[in-house]
């Protein structure tokens, strides 16, 4: 039933438009779906799951080759375990260019490095 139930919620995230499909990424099994995706003007930084506890480093690369994590808990929402933060305000902007971000949950990274490109 759960397994359902969160192939059901990732299924919205997984229908991304082909341009913009590096900004998502939801498991085959339904475990967990990552997203760098825009959402009413705000680019959100989310990981989803039902199968993971605990915290998760959130790690952005800038176009300079730059680096930066945070670690954010995983909150309960409902029935799912979500970290979800404001990319802007939280990382660097150091203007134009691809950024890639990654997820990463204690030792293991969850899923592939999304990107998004910022333009000016």
């Amino acid at each position: 039933m759960r397994l359902a139930l969160g192939a059901a919620v990732f299924a919205t995230l997984a229908t991304a438009a082909p341009a913009a499909a590096n900004t998502t990424y939801c498991s085959p099994t339904g475990d967990f779906c990552t997203s760098a995706a825009r959402l009413k003007h705000v680019r959100y930084l989310r990981l989803s799951t039902f199968s993971l506890r605990g915290r998760v480093n959130i790690c952005v690369r800038d176009p300079r080759n730059l680096r930066t994590c945070h670690s954010y808990p995983l909150r309960k929402d409902g029935p799912l375990y979500t970290a979800a933060v404001r990319w802007k305000g939280h990382y660097p902007n150091p203007g134009p260019g691809t950024y890639r971000v990654s997820f990463v949950w204690g030792t293991t990274t969850i899923g592939p490095v999304l990107s998004f490109t910022l333009r000016r």
